[in-house]
């Protein structure tokens, strides 16, 4: 019996047909072909591995798995069933007498150590990055609150622009020797986003970013 009549009732059709495609345009290849075990693939830009598997020559029951995004949802995809034509063609003994088929995990996802190691890296450096943030943002926060109880406090202005200089420049943003008021708007723009609420940021740093923008601009102009 042909593959067609055999295992057709486990495929829809729309996936019958798109299999039938890839195999008639030359794209399903066997790698492996044995009595109790098919190896294939279909080409495209990643080839897609296929691989049937039977307990023993005489076994009516055979596993099938393709390493396809839709058959790792349990379903057979078009790549098992232009491998199963082209078993057909190429290796027609393996499909005597195996009348049913199942869909199985036949392929392990083995992680290589480098990259495992690799993943626990970028994971370790990830939450020193995040710990270091919050230290700086803390320490900025506490400074800039400083600075903001000084300017509150009624100080002369010179001490208020020195204190606006300040806080730019911790947050990365020197200016102390190169004011320009389209440097401190990008800065300002920048920081804005930074402080902002969504960010990790806080209603207060916003506010006091913003009291030492008007400083520097009311300095400026």
């Amino acid at each position: 019996m042909s593959v067609e009549s055999l295992y057709q009732h486990f495929f829809k059709p729309e996936v019958r047909k798109q299999g039938q495609e890839e195999f008639a345009a030359g794209l399903a290849v066997l790698s492996v072909a044995g009595d109790a075990r098919i190896e294939g693939y279909v080409k495209a830009s990643k080839p897609v591995k296929v691989l049937f598997v039977a307990e023993s020559i005489a076994s009516n029951t055979f596993t099938v798995d393709c390493m396809c995004s839709s058959a790792a949802k349990g379903t057979f995809c078009k790549h098992i069933w232009a491998i199963l034509l082209q078993t057909e063609k190429k290796h027609s003994d393996f499909l005597d007498s195996k009348t049913n088929l199942e869909k199985g995990s036949l392929f392990e996802v083995v992680e290589s150590p480098f990259k495992a190691k690799q993943a626990e890296f970028k994971k370790i450096q990830y939450q020193k990055q995040k710990e270091r943030a919050k230290i700086q943002r803390q320490e900025i926060k506490k400074k800039a609150k400083g600075i903001s109880s000084k300017i509150a406090s009624g100080t002369t202005f010179s001490q208020d622009v020195n204190a606006a200089f300040e806080f730019f420049s911790l947050n990365g943003f020197p200016m102390e020797n190169a004011l320009d008021e389209e440097a401190l708007k990008n800065a300002k723009k920048v920081l804005a986003r930074v402080f902002h609420p969504d960010k990790g940021g806080t209603h207060d740093e916003s506010v006091i970013l913003n009291q030492h923008y008007q400083i520097l601009m009311d300095y400026l102009n």
